[in-house]
């Protein structure tokens, strides 16, 4: 899980851009000379966005019954408390630039970025989940020869056991003959 103080630094990294483009904006700059700080608050609000995922895994796992992890399965469900409620002040900051762009009459432009950011994401995702597939392909194959090689030699242990048999009937056939 991300660090508390890390999602902290976010959400006031967060929070600041917002505050310092209101202020430009107010001030009749545009919103492309708040470049650098939109681009923070975007980068902040993925690290929370990251965390809040991290967190609500977190929140859906057993609570652990050993006393020591159960109180550090406390202290995950704080953080994931904490982390909920800045990812709904992120919300509402995102809300706030919406209004701006609109204000400035750049809402296509709010909307392109939203649209990029989504691809981004998108493109993300799948990255994680090929990841994924390409691990559990690996750890199928594995478990499938590793299956194979024990089946080979259960088969060669048959076969030699039927052998014995073979030889030992032929041997005593023989004898007795």
């Amino acid at each position: 899980m991300i660090d508390p103080v890390t999602i902290g630094a976010a959400f006031v990294v967060a929070k600041t851009s917002v505050a310092y483009v209101k202020e430009a904006i107010n001030l009749g700059h545009e919103i492309k000379d708040c470049y650098d700080e939109l681009s923070k608050f975007f980068n902040a609000q993925g690290e929370i966005e990251k965390a809040a995922n991290q967190a609500e895994a977190a929140k859906n796992a057993p609570k652990p019954e050993d006393p020591e992890k159960a109180k550090a399965h406390e202290t995950a469900l704080q953080q994931a408390f904490t982390i909920v409620m800045q990812r709904k002040q992120m919300r509402e900051f995102e809300r706030e630039l919406k209004d701006m762009f609109t204000m400035k009459g750049e809402l296509a432009l709010y909307q392109e970025l939203c649209e990029e950011r989504q691809k981004i994401i998108n493109a993300e995702d799948d990255a994680r989940r090929e990841l994924i597939r390409q691990e559990r392909l690996a750890k199928d194959t594995a478990e499938r020869k590793a299956k194979e090689k024990q089946e080979a030699f259960e088969v060669g242990v048959v076969t030699l056991v039927l052998c014995v048999a073979v030889v030992a009937i032929v041997w005593f056939m023989i004898e007795v003959m």
